[in-house]
């Protein structure tokens, strides 16, 4: 019996002793031992979470790896950050954790319930401790660049806010991570740090998180001397659905039921607890909570704009941060309510004042922002469009010039200009056939300047043009009988309407019709001959989206001319061809002549 219990004993011990690594002092160890260790540990906490803040000798395992961030060698250290941010993704719960009151503890608990608070409340401290260990290590960065530990510190910042956001100290994670969005010492970091708050605003179901994000965001802007645009542009990620007066109104409602209710404090905050535990929205709380995030995300565009009207600064950095401002603009101009409606419209024409002076793509937003306004909640105002119309006749010639010197924005310049199009000329009746038809040749015209991959959306979107206005049609007559306008065509007209456009005739389809290009002479045959477009495959927006691919791969179409033989030669009265070919027969060569 005894010597039973001894090999029990000395099983169990060993067991034990596989479970759990011996301590070791890492300065007693090499570079390729420490990182054995850390991978040890790592793995013996993944197997057994609850056993890695409890030791019997020595340090926990959880204490080893942080004291190893504290390592002399930068390798090391950065080894065992990276060790840690795997650990904590993998073992951190989705919710947040509310340690018991001195009253909870002094109740007589389980077993079970008592370890499960210790192994909480040890979970909390080590991790607070390691997001001071990372914050602690970058504010260190006093050079420029800062180092590779450093920049991994605020890298694991950035990844535990975009996965851990739920989780306790999510406040001090937004804190420090949103504070670096416009640093300048890292261009690395200030993008790992924009796109973690913008993981945090597209996948923020309740909302919560992403007003406190936004209103920190907010605060950057308006405290910072100079702005990137990547900074404004994270405001685009907010999956923002609720309609300002909607919100109003769901908030009233909220408000309603709290007074109804007759419940304690402590009931109610358990209530929440339990509904965020159990991932439920609350759809009144979502609507005063995307209704306060996009008071605070209009008001920082406004004051953007402002800015850039009084600015004295430079001007590339003034229109980059003011295009970023148009673009989240012309997003969520369908969401204000109709008092920020007239205060929206005076700032945007005063920028249409100076639309010559300002980048293509902000004179675009900032017209396309004007037409989505008031085709939404400014809708009931009954505004003329024609003072945003002629500042995008006059600005569809620009394409040609901004092509040739900004390729990388080709694309979504594009974009916004057939943005800009369907919504002034296409989602509404334009009753004037003049103004439709001066559009047409204008976008002809600037479609025979533009590259294929341009060119060939606008055609389409002639096409269309044809198709829903068929008093444009004459257009396409090559007949003097046909001119139904008198006056000389004037393309650089400031009003379509003084363009005098059916002076003329669409002889840029003539052109295009011959363009080395196949699907370019395809889409110009098309329209010149009134064929109706096959939606969705011929749509412009799905054109642009296709040949930009292509260009991108390096895919081109060349038109393939079948070439005659030059003896062939056709007999009309019998209606077959009398071909003369040369056949090389040995060394010499006989004419034959065959009837087929």
């Amino acid at each position: 019996m005894g010597r039973r219990s001894r090999n029990k004993d000395k099983d169990s011990n060993s067991q034990a002793t596989k479970a759990e690594p011996l301590y070791r002092n890492p300065d007693q160890l090499t570079v390729a031992q420490i990182c054995d260790l850390i991978a040890e540990l790592s793995e013996s906490i993944l197997e057994n979470p609850q056993g890695a803040f409890g030791s019997s000798a020595g340090p926990s395992k959880m204490s080893q790896l942080l004291s190893l961030t504290q390592h002399k060698d930068e390798y090391v250290a950065k080894l065992a950050v990276v060790s840690l941010l795997a650990l904590f993704k993998d073992i951190l719960p989705a919710y947040r954790i509310r340690l018991p009151t001195e009253q909870e503890s002094a109740v007589l608990v389980s077993k079970e319930t008592k370890q499960t608070w210790e192994y909480e409340r040890n979970l909390l401290s080590h991790y607070q401790q390691y997001l001071q260990v990372l914050e602690k290590k970058w504010n260190q960065s006093t050079q420029s660049p800062p180092s590779s530990l450093q920049v991994t510190c605020m890298l694991s910042l950035c990844e535990l806010l975009s996965t851990a956001y739920t989780f306790n100290f999510r406040s001090n994670l937004l804190t420090a991570v949103v504070r670096h969005m416009n640093t300048g010492l890292s261009s690395v970091v200030a993008e790992a740090c924009c796109k973690a708050v913008e993981t945090v605003f597209r996948e923020d179901a309740q909302g919560q998180v992403a007003e406190e994000a936004a209103r920190m965001v907010a605060k950057v802007i308006q405290n910072a001397p100079i702005v990137r645009p990547r900074v404004v542009r994270s405001f685009a990620a907010l999956p923002l659905k609720v309609h300002a007066d909607e919100a109003t109104a769901a908030k009233l409602l909220q408000q309603s039921r709290k007074r109804h209710k007759k419940k304690d404090k402590e009931t109610a905050s358990i209530e929440a607890e339990l509904k965020e535990s159990e991932a439920t929205v609350d759809k009144a709380v979502l609507a005063r909570s995307q209704a306060q995030t996009l008071e605070i995300v209009i008001l920082a565009y406004f004051r953007i704009l402002k800015s850039c009207a009084n600015s004295s600064a430079q001007r590339s950095t003034r229109d980059d941060i003011l295009c970023a401002a148009l673009e989240g603009l012309a997003k969520f101009a369908h969401l204000i309510n109709m008092e920020t409606v007239m205060d929206l419209l005076a700032v945007l024409k005063d920028l249409l004042r100076e639309v010559d002076t300002l980048p293509l793509d902000a004179s675009l937003n900032c017209i396309l922002t004007a037409f989505q306004t008031l085709q939404g909640p400014g809708k009931e105002l009954k505004i003329d469009l024609k003072e945003y119309i002629l500042p995008l006749y006059t600005q569809l010639p620009r394409l040609c010039f901004f092509h040739e010197t900004n390729e990388g924005g080709a694309q979504n310049v594009l974009d916004l200009t057939l943005k800009c199009l369907d919504t002034a000329l296409c989602k509404r009746r334009e009753f004037s056939a003049t103004r439709v038809a001066a559009f047409f040749k204008q976008i002809t015209s600037v479609a025979l300047q533009l590259p294929p991959a341009s060119s060939i959306p606008l055609i389409a979107f002639a096409r269309n043009l044809l198709q829903r206005y068929s008093a444009i049609q004459p257009l396409l007559e090559n007949d003097e009988d046909f001119v139904i306008a008198t006056g000389e065509y004037d393309p650089l007209a400031l009003d379509p309407e003084n363009s005098y456009p059916f002076s003329t005739s669409a002889w840029e389809l003539a052109l295009l019709k011959f363009h080395y290009r196949q699907d370019v002479s395809h889409q110009a045959l098309a329209a010149a001959t009134l064929k109706m477009l096959q939606l969705p495959a011929e749509g412009p927006d799905r054109l642009k989206a296709e040949k930009y691919f292509d260009q991108a791969n390096l895919v081109i179409e060349f038109a393939r001319v079948k070439k005659k033989h030059p003896l062939e030669q056709s007999n009309s009265k019998k209606g077959r061809a009398n071909v003369r070919f040369i056949t090389p027969r040995s060394k010499r060569a006989r004419l034959v002549t065959g009837d087929l």
